[in-house]
């Protein structure tokens, strides 16, 4: 397994899976609404084809299968998610300590999402890890085009000040670990036992657990 021989200078972290455990609650919503529309989808298959996904992903699996779905699914699905999210959102496991050291290093951070603005806010403020970011949480709205377009990661680097290659993303999707590729940025792969971990990681390095990500990041012990 890789581990840095020194700290990046800035770390990007993806929101849903990575920062929030909310993957579970906005797929079994989603799965949910595809078996209301006829799609013939497990919950394991509706995870593994739309995590790190947009609803733009959806809409072409729809059309594909040949199924219909209210011009309003998408409010739907938030609106659903934002109730879900302020009842049932946890920070992962030992991500806030990771935050904290490396806030307390001096080292910047900032999320890059491919969920709605006011989803991500939400969930990051519920899980009290908002604070530590501030006004530095982006989504593919800001820039237009979702992951895996670079565009995003691009985008916190550039209002950080740091080029890309002192950059490292944590993601937990090869929708990430692509776009992380793309904006020519090393990334690591959170992938907990429980969880399926990405078939293609797009040169990445997995770890199973947010205790062990200062080291891989290179940070020293306080």
């Amino acid at each position: 397994m890789l581990q840095l021989s020194s700290p990046p200078k800035l770390v990007i972290f993806d929101c849903d899976g990575v920062l929030v455990d909310s993957e579970k609650i906005y797929i079994r919503i989603l799965h949910q609404m595809m078996q209301s529309f006829g799609a013939p989808l497990s919950f394991q298959q509706c995870w593994e084809m739309f995590v790190g996904k947009t609803s733009r992903d959806v809409n072409d699996y729809l059309k594909e299968q040949g199924l219909t779905a209210p011009d309003t699914w998408t409010q739907d699905f938030h609106e659903q998610a934002n109730v879900a999210m302020g009842q049932e959102a946890q920070p992962v496991e030992g991500v806030k300590q990771v935050v904290e050291q490396l806030v307390n290093a001096g080292i910047p951070i900032c999320v890059g999402s491919n969920g709605h603005p006011k989803t991500v806010r939400l969930s990051l403020e519920v899980t009290g890890l908002l604070p530590f970011f501030g006004d530095n949480v982006f989504t593919a709205t800001d820039v237009g085009v979702p992951k895996p377009a670079p565009d995003l990661f691009l985008h916190g680097a550039k209002m950080a000040g740091i080029s890309p290659e002192h950059c490292v993303v944590i993601e937990d999707s090869a929708t990430g670990l692509k776009a992380a590729a793309n904006a020519g940025m090393r990334s690591f792969v959170y992938s907990p036992e429980n969880i399926p971990t990405p078939t293609n990681l797009f040169g990445a390095h997995p770890f199973q657990s947010m205790a062990t990500l200062p080291d891989l990041l290179g940070l020293v012990p306080a």
